[in-house]
């Protein structure tokens, strides 16, 4: 019986050892997309990230871009080279583009344009010529909506000017808040009115009364955490602005502050001297108890 010779089995073995890293290198190329949501605002640009691990060449791939909501309605398609947006969905005509020159480094990301809110969704990155089982992924785009506040004085109140901070456009709700010039934050003068438009778009409204300060600086902040953004105005009140305190108010304020004056002094005068008459009372009784033990003792001699 013939058998093969030892460095024979060797090559036989390493062929097949490289050509079984080939094929499961091949079969193991996935598609690949973000592991945390993309945020985008309204009318930005975004990109959903999509990419082919370990990189591999797309360029002679098909791509499809579908929107899960849109009962996977063609977004973007890439076939045979090109694009190939023919049955396109059109709210997104004119607004989708890949990057041909990433496609020969496994990049199949998708750019969209003049993001709405509309857009926001679920998305499927497909590559059905892929031999691998894991030909798509997920892209989950969320589309946040901001402006920025403005304030107008809106009149006076006792001896404060009342101020009113308005900021609509807003997606998701935010919360708005006043602040001095310091930082720390004032009470308004009630909670925020709120309301929504039929564009979904959320508006706020909130009122405070401020009261003089070394720098009249007031700001109106409103800020939404789940998109992470915030906007912020400043205004600057101007002292003629304040009400001014009427004559006999400051001369009242004026015989205020002396009566206090005068009777903080008053207090003070009649505390010393009642802690002097004290203390001399006291050495005048030290000295006659000295006298009389002095006697006791010259009359026992």
């Amino acid at each position: 019986m013939k058998t093969f010779p030892t460095s024979a089995v060797w090559c036989f073995g390493i062929l097949f050892i490289s050509v079984s890293l080939i094929t499961t290198g091949s079969s193991e190329v996935q598609v690949v997309g973000p592991p945390d949501r993309v945020v985008a605002l309204a009318g930005d640009d975004v990109i959903l990230p999509c990419f082919l691990k370990p990189s591999n060449s797309a360029e002679d791939m098909a791509v499809e871009w579908t929107g899960l909501k849109l009962k996977t309605r063609n977004v973007h398609l890439y076939r045979q080279g090109r694009d190939s947006n023919e049955d396109q969905f059109p709210s997104y005509r004119g607004r989708t583009s890949m990057f041909h020159e990433e496609l020969k480094n496994g990049i199949v990301s998708l750019k969209l344009t003049r993001v709405t809110l509309s857009d926001a969704g679920s998305y499927r990155c497909f590559i059905p010529t892929l031999t691998s089982q894991v030909k798509e992924t997920t892209v989950q785009l969320f589309v946040g909506a901001v402006s920025q506040p403005v304030i107008s004085i809106d009149g006076t109140k006792g001896w404060g000017v009342v101020l009113k901070c308005e900021s609509g456009g807003w997606f998701p709700e935010p919360e708005m808040e006043w602040l001095d010039s310091s930082g720390t934050i004032l009470p308004a003068d009630g909670p925020p009115e709120r309301h929504r438009d039929s564009e979904d778009l959320y508006a706020l409204r909130q009122h405070v009364t401020v009261d003089q300060t070394d720098t009249n600086r007031f700001t109106c902040r409103v800020h939404q955490t789940e998109i992470n953004h915030l906007k912020e105005t400043e205004i600057h009140v101007p002292d003629d602005v304040f009400p001014i305190l009427p004559y006999w108010w400051k001369v009242g304020l004026l015989i205020a502050a002396a009566v206090i004056v005068l009777g903080a002094f008053v207090v003070l005068t009649a505390s010393a001297g009642v802690y002097m008459w004290r203390k001399h009372r006291g050495a005048d009784d030290r000295t006659s108890s000295e006298n009389q033990s002095n006697h006791s003792l010259y009359d026992s001699h």
